[in-house]
């Protein structure tokens, strides 16, 4: 069941994707973000996430991306941005798109997920006297 939920989280996200990239920002300020969901091997505690972040803005705008509270990349009075970064994830994060003044403009949840199957409880305790 968790290798479906899986699979589905992921398509679903490639499908958000590929239809914000084939409409044009109709707003004044939008992104494209992807991946948005990391998958960790039963070995790993973190995983490489593969970044790409495009902007763009209906006016000049200086701003910066932030993965929880760590400052990525900024860009000065600009009408587009771009950054593409691998970055290391061991849980969920939160990418923002801030103002100078520090007000988050955008934001997108970043999703880890686990191939490890999850623990089972145990019916029955370990000992038995039968």
């Amino acid at each position: 069941m968790q290798g479906r939920t899986t699979v589905v989280v992921i398509l679903l996200s490639l499908c958000s994707f590929a239809a914000q990239a084939a409409s044009p920002c109709a707003q004044r300020l939008c992104w494209q973000v992807a991946p948005t969901v990391c998958l960790l091997d039963q070995q790993q505690n973190s995983c490489q996430l593969p970044l790409q972040l495009d902007w763009q803005s209906a006016e000049p705008l200086s701003a910066c991306a932030y993965l929880n509270e760590r400052k990525l990349q900024c860009w000065s009075a600009s009408q587009q941005g771009q950054l593409q970064q691998q970055l290391p994830l061991t849980g969920p994060a939160n990418l923002e798109l801030r103002n100078m003044q520090q007000q988050v403009l955008l934001q997108q949840q970043l999703t880890v997920l686990s191939r490890q199957p999850e623990r089972r409880r145990r019916l029955v305790a370990p000992w038995s006297v039968f």
